[in-house]
């Protein structure tokens, strides 16, 4: 009688410990679906910001440049030259495809290394989608409007469109 009780504690403790076991094994297992659903999860997220890079750097890839140098005359004023420039500006960054739109000049420094152009040599640099965007820019009713209005103060003005050297 003590060994059937002895052999049905010793089946008793091996059922409790085999069944802490069973529990623990499935906690785990559940806790590594949770972990492998979320490792998923974040794989999937770094694949879509990958994508998402990669589109942003072929962006920066694609697209028109353009270069503008005005060289204003001896009897222009500078100071209305630039207010009506700079007035065309805010109107032209708002534009579908303009990227980048800026006025440029000079820098005033002790430097002797670049060359210089003068005060009254301008710069315009821009950016575009496409060169359909550029297009449309140069016939949009503002450009249309402001081109007369500095026409006469320039001596020479030169147009260059760019684009990037890719590999």
């Amino acid at each position: 009688m003590k060994k059937i009780i002895l052999q049905l504690f010793r089946s008793l403790v091996t059922i409790v410990i085999v069944s802490i076991m069973a529990i623990m094994i499935f906690s785990l297992r559940s806790k590594l679906d949770n972990a492998i659903a979320v490792a998923r999860e974040a794989n999937s997220q770094l694949a879509l910001a990958n994508a998402e890079l990669e589109e942003l750097k072929n962006a920066q890839d694609k697209g028109v440049y353009v270069l503008c140098r005005f060289d204003l005359k001896d009897d222009t004023d500078i100071n209305d030259y630039v207010t009506k420039t700079l007035s065309v500006v805010p109107l032209v960054r708002a534009e579908n495809g303009c990227r980048f739109y800026t006025l440029l000049k000079d820098v005033k420094s002790d430097w002797d290394k670049p060359m210089r152009f003068g005060e009254r040599t301008y710069w315009m640099v821009e950016k575009w989608d496409s060169i359909e965007a550029l297009k449309a820019h140069i016939d949009a009713p503002h450009m249309k409007a402001f081109g007369p209005t500095v026409r006469d103060m320039r001596k020479n003005a030169t147009f260059h469109v760019l684009e990037p050297v890719v590999k």
